[in-house]
């Protein structure tokens, strides 16, 4: 999978998401989310433990959603309970539903995620596209990991300091969840600024024909994917009429 053509990745992984959102059964669903695992498995190290920890801590609010659609949606035969707490069909395929569909997002998340700033700038030059506009999307995407880790660091320096936020008052812990959002933010737009001016210093607006250290090209491997793709999508279609 590292073999094939950053433009052919980033198309898969918009695929993936598109599909999450355009598709309605949930069996549907559930198909692609098995392709998005076993995609974001091909594409870098099995990571078995990390993917663990990243789907225990999305099941709070899997778990909310699922609650949400059972409780409000009174559609379909009813499997459990009676009156405000009875549980339908409806309800309880809607819950899956849009669990699935958060959890093909951030696995397609993901995927993008392990490009860096070369295969964005490849994939944008196969489509005869800007380099500057290659260039925001790719940030664009690290924006909210570069926050989090900004933040985490933060709150890894008040454990360090003895401050336990679940001693302090509610007022003082949301004071302080505000400063320490502020000073990620302003850390992530200072980060913007040194990129913006070592890319003017590289060049980055440089007038004439670019030259390129290593090509990338399109192979067999990536013709396949996209006939496998073309294929999916044509069932999708299928399916839905």
């Amino acid at each position: 999978m590292k073999k094939l053509h950053p433009l052919t990745l980033i198309l898969a992984a918009l695929w993936l998401s598109t599909a999450a959102i355009l598709l309605r059964p949930w069996p549907a669903l559930g198909v692609v989310f098995v392709l998005s695992v076993v995609f974001r498995a091909a594409l870098a190290d099995w990571e078995p433990l990390l993917w663990l920890r990243q789907l225990l801590k999305l099941l709070p609010v899997l778990a909310a959603v699922v609650l949400i659609q059972v409780l409000f949606v009174k559609t379909g035969r009813p499997l459990w309970g009676q009156a405000w707490y009875a549980v339908h069909a409806g309800g309880l395929e809607g819950g899956v539903s849009v669990s699935l569909r958060l959890l093909i997002l951030f696995w397609s998340a993901q995927v993008l995620l392990k490009l860096d700033y070369e295969d964005f700038d490849a994939a944008f030059q196969a489509l005869r596209l800007p380099e500057e506009l290659g260039f925001m999307v790719f940030y664009t995407i690290h924006v909210i990991p570069l926050a989090t880790q900004q933040v985490r660091a933060s709150l890894q320096l008040l454990r360090l300091r003895g401050i336990s936020l679940r001693d302090l008052p509610l007022n003082a812990r949301l004071e302080l969840y505000r400063v320490i959002s502020l000073a990620g933010l302003g850390e992530v737009l200072s980060r913007s600024e040194i990129q913006a001016t070592a890319l003017d210093l590289r060049g980055f607006r440089s007038s004439g024909k670019r030259s390129f250290l290593c090509k990338r090209g399109f192979d067999l491997s990536d013709a396949l994917l996209g006939l496998l793709l073309a294929g999916l999508t044509l069932a999708c279609f299928l399916l839905q009429r």
